[in-house]
């Protein structure tokens, strides 16, 4: 039986409505991230703003958004650099989240996206054909109220 043209209008408007609903849920709001090693240690903490302002300078394709670093309790440059910029991205409830701006140097943290937490792995993905992604870590994402 073919799907008339009513149901597939409003099961787009449905989509789009849960997919703004997600973006506004995310905008300006403050997140507690931690950044641990392979063995669970806690290398990076802090706290950071996702924001709803556009990433313009990102190597990355594309909808990424700014993150701003707002404090750092635990700071572990060399593993995971909060005084870079950092920007986020969200895509069918993941977010991603890390550093877009050093071209063919990302580090990027992925997880499922949810209204209070979210926790994922931490990865230094790999040219296609040259280099192998590396698993790095994981993450956490917890809300600030």
């Amino acid at each position: 039986m073919p799907i008339s043209f009513l149901s597939k209008l409003g099961a787009g408007i449905a989509m789009a409505c849960v997919m703004l609903t997600t973006h506004a849920q995310v905008s300006d709001t403050r997140w507690q991230l931690r950044v641990m090693d392979l063995n669970h240690q806690v290398r990076v903490e802090g706290t950071i703003r996702l924001t709803d302002d556009p990433e313009t300078k990102s190597c990355m394709a594309g909808h990424w958004k700014i993150a701003v670093v707002e404090e750092r309790v635990v700071s572990d440059e060399k593993f995971f650099p909060l005084s870079e910029p950092l920007a986020y991205e969200i895509d069918n409830g993941t977010i991603t989240l890390g550093r877009t701006r050093r071209c063919d140097d990302y580090l990027f943290m992925n997880g499922k996206f949810d209204n209070k937490t979210i926790s994922g792995t931490y990865d230094a993905p790999g040219l296609p054909g040259l280099v192998h992604d590396q698993g790095l870590g994981y993450f956490s994402l917890t809300k600030i109220q």
